[in-house]
């Protein structure tokens, strides 16, 4: 089982912990879990809950964790989208002629991205690609 259909479970109470075979226990990835059910909002409270007791504290076990996210949660499931980051190719060599233009790093640059308009990021880009002597040094 992945950490989706752990969560899925949870919610419809199909199957207890028991009910689960070595490999499926082994796969409930608590802080995963914790991270897929902090995307409803609602369940802020509880996963902040939980979180204060799993990690490093390792207070509870994987078990525990289990059985109280499987009384806690309701019955109705929402899937949450899982928030991954927006980085593209395109972004990273706006970035890099960014960081050029500007002087800063290119982790710097990413915030430049999400500040400047298109237009604006478009002619500093123009800039660079019509003087040849100004190319981007390419890193490997």
């Amino acid at each position: 089982m992945n950490p989706f259909e752990h969560v899925k479970n949870l919610h419809t109470k199909k199957r207890r912990w028991e009910d689960f075979n070595d490999e499926e226990k082994k796969s409930f990835n608590v802080f995963i879990i914790n991270k897929t059910l902090s995307f409803n909002p609602n369940y802020l409270n509880i996963v902040n809950m939980v979180q204060n007791y799993t990690g490093l504290n390792q207070v509870l076990s994987q078990k525990e964790v289990f059985n109280l996210y499987y009384s806690l949660l309701p019955t109705k499931f929402r899937f949450y989208r899982w928030i991954k980051g927006a980085k593209t190719k395109k972004d990273k060599e706006k970035a890099e002629y960014l960081a050029m233009h500007f002087k800063v790093s290119i982790r710097e640059a990413y915030d430049y991205l999400n500040i400047l308009d298109k237009k604006t990021i478009k002619s500093i880009i123009k800039n660079y690609k019509n003087e040849p002597s100004r190319k981007i040094i390419q890193r490997t």
